[in-house]
């Protein structure tokens, strides 16, 4: 009997589609596995979520089943139900999301040039169809074929396919379909002694004897090969051969014809090994705990005995000894045969950081992360399949790991915004499907933070969350000092060499003399702002976005940090000719030439390094430059929120914040929340020891804030409170569910047209539903797109599940696309935004 298959594809479409098992293709246990499908004129990968014997009249079939065992299991396939249907997006695309690159294949088309055009041909295009004109000289300018995506992206436009039919009609080019391949093991050749040769002692004694006689090398091979067999069950790769014997591949052919050894080849892996030279600098895992951690680690040491689910908020200051409570739990769960997860946001996932636990955990670790390749990422994510990983380590995607049996999920730094995914969707926060997924697990979620989200204090508070706090540091260290230099004073004393209060300049050079480590923290890369012409006003704006260009002075560029479009520095103002260009604003470039031409000019040369984007962009060079300072090479480091997290050296004894009110009056409702967390983590990053003391110098020209005074006093609940009462005075998280629509194209009236279209379909008097907008969000203009957005705020104690929240907008989404849906404007859904507005 004919059987069928419930797929979620990789669409944006809140729907799964149902295909057709061919017999031979059939076999039990189909849920959960990959199948390549047919979908209109291309092939895509699926995930199979349920099989029915009810017939489908013009079912197609199945072209092939890529897994020989389900690559989600129940519990996982029902955790991405649920993120899918929470946060607005396909089951496909959430199912996608949780697969490495390169594991859900589909069909591609490429274009290849078939003959070279002249001039005249070409011109001739040009005149008549200026759009396939540009598009036939972009596909000339490359010898092999060109994915349509690839061209799609060069043009910056989202439909060539009129052009490239048209051209392909006239017989310039040719399209050709394909289906990508799927990503797979990295395979090496090995080679082996044949088994059958050594059984015979006499015969392979003989051997040997006459190869040294006639071909000595071949004897060498043969007894490395004997010698590895006897302490090794796998064969040897042969680049391992040829090197350790200095033979050639001649040598192994000759061996080969002869029968004595056998080929083979072996899966090499991918996962990188833990650095030879650590950035550990202590035996964490015999260090005494505190009475504090002590009391935190015994709480979530029951509960996971328990085997039951709960959520921890563990409120710790910095350099309290978070992670010390982390890896004694860990240990607790690994003992009772379960597994483990630690989040962490990408920019805290530092190799020093991972380090530690590679000290204490060894090879039982698989780690997850975007600076992986596809391949390092493919073996990590079989690695953790095959349950060979006892501890998973990873950014937020790593929520969705296939990790069986798992006992204990830790968040750490909960609060950071890098938890929440912006684009493609699904647009989840890993923190919260943490809490989700702990709760179909049954297992154990921590929550670790200096500085938790009001969202999860709120939710400690009200006793949803169990909260544990650790108010010291560790190892007897003390917190820092905290100083504040009122920049309107200093610029009216006139006391500010460049970005620098001499306050702060005296204590870098104290700190220098002592060779002790310096943190500057600014959190703004580039050299400056922008570029300004002081005669006509004229600022650079990106080509594709409604934003200033940021100056790069070692390359000479401006860029877009939101498109990635770079041109070369103007020479002279564009605009009404002038050379009179200035450099307006401060980026960590400024700040690291301008400290080292003042410090030069005192006599002072230290080694001055700056950490961000642009110089840690390399493999292994964020890890270089940790090594560095550790060690005492670097004497100042420069960075933007990368210093700011992540990192314990003792050798840090001053940090210096250059300008703390670069976030305080962002259009963001968190950006006081966020101000005083960068604040207080940077600060946190001094003073880790008992061996030195810790000071934080930050500048500012409001030192009345609330955000700084909360930072100053180190006190979280000074902040809390206030920030509270006004969230809940104007509508905003832990009271509401914030919800951002965004209208997005490249026609500025379609844009406009269908965000109204749309609003008019949202209950526009239901008091548990707010809507603000139609409106021009503070970037009108991204990546080519114009933009508009639709805020929706759900209250809470109206409505408490979300339920109307969830009707009103698949109301209001199913009747958008009945009656106006329309390829030009898109779509995007955005729960629980942490976008600023």
């Amino acid at each position: 009997m004919l059987q069928f298959a419930h797929i979620a594809l990789a669409l944006p479409i809140h729907k799964q589609f149902t295909y057709a098992i061919p017999q031979e293709l059939w076999q039990d246990n189909l849920v959960g596995r990959r199948a390549l499908v047919p979908f209109g004129k291309r092939t895509l990968t699926g995930i199979i979520t349920s099989i029915t014997s009810e017939p489908v009249s013009g079912a197609k079939f199945i072209h092939e089943i890529l897994d020989d065992t389900p690559i989600f299991n129940e519990r996982l396939l029902e955790f991405t139900k649920w993120t899918s249907e929470y946060y607005f997006a396909s089951w496909g695309e959430t199912l996608k999301a949780a697969l490495p690159q390169g594991m859900s294949p589909q069909s591609v088309v490429t274009v290849k040039l078939l003959h070279p055009f002249t001039d005249e041909e070409f011109d001739s295009i040009s005149k008549r169809a200026p759009k396939r004109a540009a598009l036939l000289h972009l596909i000339s300018q490359h010898k092999g074929a060109v994915s349509v995506g690839f061209l799609q992206k060069q043009l910056n436009t989202d439909s060539i396919s009129e052009q490239l039919d048209a051209l392909e009609h006239s017989g310039l080019i040719k399209c050709i379909l394909g289906v990508e391949n799927d990503i797979q093991p990295k395979m090496q050749k090995a080679i082996f002694i044949n088994p059958e040769i050594p059984d015979s002692h006499d015969f392979f004694k003989a051997t040997l004897d006459e190869l040294d006689r006639k071909a000595p090398k071949q004897a060498l091979i043969l007894s490395h090969l004997y010698i590895h067999s006897l302490h090794n069950s796998t064969p040897m790769l042969l680049t391992d051969v040829l090197q350790e014997t200095k033979t050639s591949s001649q040598t192994v052919q000759a061996l080969l014809q002869k029968g004595l050894i056998l080929e083979t080849e072996i899966e090499i892996s991918r996962v990188e090994k833990p650095a030879e030279e650590s950035l550990v600098q202590r035996e964490e895992a015999h260090l005494p705990l505190t009475i504090e951690q002590l009391h935190a680690l015994k709480k979530i040491n029951e509960q996971l005995t328990s085997e039951k689910y709960k959520t921890f908020l563990l409120h710790g200051v910095t350099g309290s000894g978070k992670t010390l409570v982390y890896i004694h739990a860990i240990r607790q769960a690994l003992s009772m045969n379960k597994t483990a997860l630690l989040l962490l946001p990408e920019i805290s996932l530092t190799p020093q950081l991972l380090d530690r636990f590679h000290a204490v955990f060894g090879e039982e670790i698989a780690v997850l992360h975007s600076r992986m390749n596809s391949g390092e990422r493919f073996d990590n994510w079989r690695k953790i399949q095959r349950n060979q990983a006892k501890i998973i380590i990873g950014a937020r995607s790593a929520i969705f790991a296939p990790i069986t049996n798992l006992g204990l999920i830790i968040v750490d730094e909960e609060h950071e915004p890098g938890y929440k995914q912006e684009s493609p969707a699904p647009r989840y926060n890993a923190r919260d499907c943490a809490i989700m997924r702990g709760g179909i697990e049954n297992a154990v979620v921590v929550l670790g933070s200096a500085t938790p989200s009001m969202e999860s204090m709120f939710n400690a508070n009200l006793g949803k969350y169990h909260l544990l706090e650790i108010s010291s540091r560790a190892d007897g260290a003390k917190m820092p000092a905290i100083r504040i230099v009122n920049l309107q004073q200093e610029r009216k004393n006139k006391l500010m060499e460049g970005a620098f209060s001499q306050e702060l300049l005296t204590t870098i050079e104290e700190r220098i003399s002592r060779k002790e480590g310096v943190i500057l923290f600014h959190n703004r890369r580039g050299f400056s702002n922008r570029l300004e012409c002081l005669d006509c006003a004229d600022i650079p704006h990106c080509k594709n976005c409604s934003v200033a260009l940021t100056y790069h002075k070692g390359t000479n560029l401006l860029r877009c940090h939101y498109c990635g479009y770079n041109t070369i520095a103007p020479q002279c103002c564009e605009v009404c000719g002038s050379l009179d260009i200035r450099e307006i604003g401060t980026g960590t470039q400024r700040i690291e030439e301008e400290l080292q031409e003042i410090l030069e000019k005192r006599g002072l040369t230290p080694k001055i390094q700056r950490m961000d984007a642009d110089t840690t962009s390399q493999k292994g060079s964020h890890r270089r430059i940790l090594q560095e300072f550790s060690s005492g090479a670097i004497d100042i480091l420069v960075g933007t929120q990368m210093v700011a997290k992540g990192l314990d050296f003792s050798r840090v004894t001053l940090v210096g914040v250059i300008n703390a009110d670069l976030q305080l009056f962002m259009p963001d409702f968190r950006s006081a929340e966020r101000t005083f967390q960068l604040l207080t983590q940077v600060s946190g990053r001094a003073g880790r020891s008992s061996e030195y003391v810790g000071e934080v110098i930050i500048q500012t020209a409001h030192p009345d804030h609330q955000a700084i005074i909360a930072t100053l006093a180190g006190r979280y609940e000074f902040l809390y409170a206030d920030e509270l009462q006004m969230r809940k005075d104007a509508h905003y998280p832990p009271f509401t569910r914030f919800v951002i629509i965004e209208f997005s194209g490249v026609d500025e009236r379609k844009v406009h047209e269908h965000s109204h279209y749309f609003a008019g379909f949202l209950p526009s008097h239901n008091p548990a539903v707010l809507r603000v907008g139609p409106s021009i969000p503070t970037i009108a203009r991204l990546r080519s797109h114009y933009r508009r957005i639709l805020i929706l705020k759900s209250m809470k104690h109206l409505d408490t599940s979300g339920e109307k929240l969830r009707t009103a907008l698949h109301t209001a989404y199913s009747t958008y696309q009945q009656k106006h849906a329309t390829s030009a404007v898109k779509i995007t859904v955005d729960i629980d935004s942490f976008s600023g507005v």
